[in-house]
């Protein structure tokens, strides 16, 4: 894993800093002017001059900290070299200090963190605060430079990727689209020039199987290809089910998922176009066991007396009617019947050409992916299904309840580049970019599978002379429904230019602009049962659809009519939506390289993320769209090493955020239960400093560490409702913007002022440290790797207050590594979260609104995993 360098025969070197930089930039990379082959020999060369001076510094025998290249700038560059703050992870690092997922990155990244429940990404306090694909999140997700709006792909194992990259802060320039807080990008291994093969085998505790391999070489001429698989399955859950029905099953982290991937490269007309082509496709198959599966437990008060309300899940078993069944105390356990299934599928095709001209490369990327997710999840939260009978209803009630959540989902986009490759202290780079994103979107289609009282509803009159009006029928016995036909489009033009105007002085400008355009069609539909709403209901025993009083709504697509309608056939209320947004972003900043170990720099940065719409809701809200969210971030960094032993990037951030989009939930008085919509919070300010360093401070030994600081607070946001402290009478409430008639109800929601607030999920201080030594045996090599990370308590809400708030928590982990002198085997054992701690990685709160309890406020609380270990074999040839 740590290898002393050792310099390569003498050749002459550059006579200048700045040729000497620019040939660090160039080299390794596609933007290459003609005559190649010279130019990288005249790099290596020169590389090998600064390599060989660091080595002499260090002394002959010393371990040096190896060079890594990234295309944070879309420019293979040393990673030392580029004006950004990137966190970047090759597949040997990955291996060493044990990244296997999202929530590993996240580890070792400063200002990242990801919520694996609900597949939120955030970035130094900005991110995705919903999942409705109506709007996007504010870190872009690439994938060997294809825009994904998943974050999955990050937890691929090393067999597949080759690096992964994660440049912190906007990148409106040459990333652009919801960029505005920072970018991830993964490198795919390639083809090779020579055959190759690996197999990998892995078994770990929860009966977690995995069997990966992968296949690579030359096919004809100047084609080579490269296939790749892989299948894992957990087959024990980490959250138990206490239902006795021998069919219930444990939950959490569990199931099947399998991934196969096709690659094919080569070049024509003497090397001067290459092109590069992957295919893949993956599956999940799984109870709980990824986003939006089994991670939480809910801790709280019963609703002892509203037979409707579901019991506490993990820590409640009983449904609430009667006190005397006592309510499970078992944290990582439940009592359902419905399970939290997760089905997935996902193609995606990617392509890349590089044309080399004199002077000038031009780079298409291309793709296309299909995603299909669907989760079911038990709404009820009990194992009950015997129908029993309420008071004063002479009809059985049911209690069986589900919902169907999917997303059907299909991208495509094209970006053409084109770039400098000639000598010279002005480099440029402009390019071109188109988006297309259409989705089908199911929020929420919750059921009552077993009560056939919901399949001829009637509809809601306040005139008892038309209250049993059939309404359309409802086979699928739904009580709730919300769902859109999304399509999104983008287009932008970009250019950067990068001007040196000393040996160390180098300037950058980089424009974009962005068009963004988006359209909805919604379908919603509702229905209430033996509520106070639809007394009618307690004596037909059939379901009444309220959808036409519960869900107005107005359009504003004029292709949609106008006014929102009902389907007669289908009883589904529509309506249209339809808004476009633009910017121009950009960054201007100043670097300064005095010597080939230093580099400072400064720059000021304009940032810009699309609005979106509050779609696909049951209620069509009133409050359709938002505005575009921008910042201007100020940030100063530094990147220095220290005789090739001790390296250390720093860096410091101001961002001026404004109108954040942010989902709120308020109480439907029509439904009784929170809804969620959008609003633009006016302004926050975020200011931040993060450090990495990597010391080697004796042959073998490295150490690696990482610290994090974030404020990001809102300084302008009023006036807002929170739904689990409707009065305000929770410490820290600050009421404003009231009306007298507010003040003077007793029951009247009261609006409070949020300054002050810290954004969700913004950690206030984070520290990771690893430290790795190996020892250098006669049948191989071996190392030990120990990381322990520490996580301030956070907020997961903009109103901070003790029930959205996690505790702070740490977590360590061991791996112990093989790898033999031929390079032919590697064997890994692992253990992560060795002390099992039970640390949160999100929460939510419900307030409970009937009954003795009412006011109290219950806890859902997402886990990190709990300890897991296992061995994994790995053989090459």
């Amino acid at each position: 894993m740590l290898h002393a360098l050792t310099p390569p025969p003498p050749c002459r070197t550059f006579e200048s800093k700045r040729r000497q930089r620019r040939c660090s930039k160039w080299a390794l990379g596609e933007y290459v002017m003609g005559s190649r082959k010279t130019w990288l020999l005249s790099c290596a060369c020169a590389l090998t001059a600064i390599s060989t001076t660091a080595h002499a510094q260090a002394g002959a025998d010393v371990n040096v900290i190896e060079e890594l290249v990234v295309t944070a700038e879309k420019r293979e560059q040393s990673l030392q070299d580029v004006p950004v703050a990137v966190s970047a992870f090759t597949d040997e690092r990955r291996e060493l200090v044990g990244i296997n997922s999202v929530a590993d990155l996240t580890n070792f990244t400063p200002g990242l963190a990801y919520s694996t429940n609900n597949d939120r990404i955030n970035m130094r306090g900005i991110g995705r605060f919903t999942n409705n694909r109506s709007s996007e999140g504010g870190v872009a997700m690439y994938n060997d430079g294809f825009y994904t709006s998943s974050v999955t792909a990050f937890a691929q194992s090393s067999l597949f990727i080759e690096r992964t990259e994660a440049l912190r802060g906007p990148q409106g320039t040459l990333y652009g689209r919801n960029a505005i807080g920072g970018a991830l990008n993964i490198v795919s291994k390639r083809p090779t020039d020579d055959f190759y093969g690996e197999v990998r085998g892995g078994y770990g505790n929860y009966d977690n199987k995995a069997a990966e391999a992968a296949m690579s070489g030359p096919l004809f001429g100047t084609v080579r290809g490269r296939v790749a698989a892989s299948y894992s399955h957990i087959g024990d859950g980490t959250f138990e089910n206490l239902n006795p029905d021998p069919k219930a099953k444990d939950e959490g982290n569990r199931g099947a998922y399998w991934t196969v991937e096709g690659q094919l490269d080569g070049s024509l007309a003497d090397e001067k176009l290459e092109w590069w082509l992957k295919a893949s496709t993956t599956e999940w198959h799984s109870l709980g066991r990824g986003p939006g599966g089994r991670t939480s437990a809910i801790y709280g008060l019963r609703d002892v007396t509203s037979p409707f309300q579901a019991s506490l899940t993990p820590n409640a078993a009983a449904f609430g009617l009667s006190s005397s069944v006592p309510g499970n105390t078992c944290q990582l356990c439940f009592d359902t019947d419905d399970g939290n299934y997760i089905n997935l599928e996902s193609n995606t095709y990617t392509l890349e050409t590089v044309l080399h001209l004199d002077n000038v490369d031009v780079k298409y990327i291309g793709g296309m992916t299909y995603y299909d997710y669907r989760l079911q999840t038990d709404l009820d939260g009990t194992s009950r299904q015997a129908p029993f009978n309420l008071p004063g209803v002479a009809r059985p009630y049911f209690p069986r309840r589900n919902n169907q959540y999917q997303e059907e989902v299909w991208w495509f986009s094209n970006e053409l580049n084109f770039a400098s490759t000639y000598e010279g202290p002005v480099q440029w780079l402009i390019g071109l970019y188109q988006f297309r994103e259409g989705s089908n979107y199911t929020l929420s289609d919750a059921r009552y599978p077993d009560n056939p009282g919901f399949e001829n509803p009637t509809l809601f009159s306040l005139n008892p002379a038309t209250q049993l009006t059939p309404a359309a029928p409802n086979p699928e016995r739904r009580y709730a429904y919300g769902s859109s036909e999304n399509v999104s489009k983008s287009y932008a033009v970009f250019g950067q230019v990068d001007w040196e105007f000393t040996e160390e002085l180098k300037a950058t400008a980089g424009l974009r602009y962005t068009y963004d355009q988006k359209r909805s069609f919604e379908s919603a539909r509702l229905f209430c049962l033996y509520t106070a709403t639809c007394p009618i209901s307690r004596v037909t025993g059939r379901a009444v659809d309220v959808t036409a009083v519960a869900s107005p709504g107005t359009s504003t697509d004029p292709a949609v009519y106008l006014p929102a309608f009902t389907d007669p056939t289908t009883g589904l209320r529509h309506r249209g939506l339809k808004e476009s947004w633009d910017a121009i972003s950009g960054t201007l900043g100043l670097d300064w390289k005095p010597d080939p170990d230093t580099l400072v720099y400064a720059k000021f940065t304009r940032g810009y993320k699309a609005g979106g719409f509050n779609s696909g809701t049951t209620t069509l809200q009133a409050n359709v769209s938002t505005d575009k969210e921008t910042i201007d971030a100020y940030e100063v960094g530094a990147k220095k090493t220290f005789g090739g032993r001790f390296q250390a990037n720093a860096s410091a951030f101001l961002y001026d955020y404004q109108d954040i989009q942010i989902p709120i939930s308020g109480l439907n008085p029509v439904t009784n239960t929170n809804v969620s919509s959008f609003f633009n919070l006016p302004k926050a300010r975020v200011i931040g400093f993060e450090l990495e360093t990597t010391w080697q401070p004796i042959d073998n030994l490295q150490i690696l560490a990482n610290y994090s600081y974030l404020n990001a607070e809102i300084r302008e946001a009023c006036c807002f409702q929170d739904s689990e402290d409707p009065r305000g009478l929770v410490p820290g409430a600050k009421l404003a913007g009231n009306t007298p008639a507010q003040l003077a109800s007793p029951t009247a929601a009261l609006n409070q002022d949020l300054k002050g607030a810290k954004l969700p999920s913004s950690t206030p201080h984070r520290f990771t440290i690893n430290a790795n030594y190996t020892w250098e045996l006669e049948p191989g090599n071996l190392s030990a790797s120990l990381t322990y990370v520490w996580r301030d308590a956070t907020y997961y809400s903009i109103f901070n207050r003790y029930y959205n708030r996690v505790k702070s928590y740490d977590q360590t982990d061991a791996r112990l590594l093989f790898n033999d002198h031929d390079g032919k085997w590697t064997v890994i054992g692992y253990v992560k979260n060795v002390f099992d701690s039970r640390g949160s990685a999100g929460v939510t709160s419900t307030r409970v609104n009937t009954g003795p309890n009412t006011g109290f406020v219950n806890q859902t609380v997402s886990y990190i995993a709990p300890r897991t270990y296992g061995v994994e074999l790995q053989r090459r040839f």
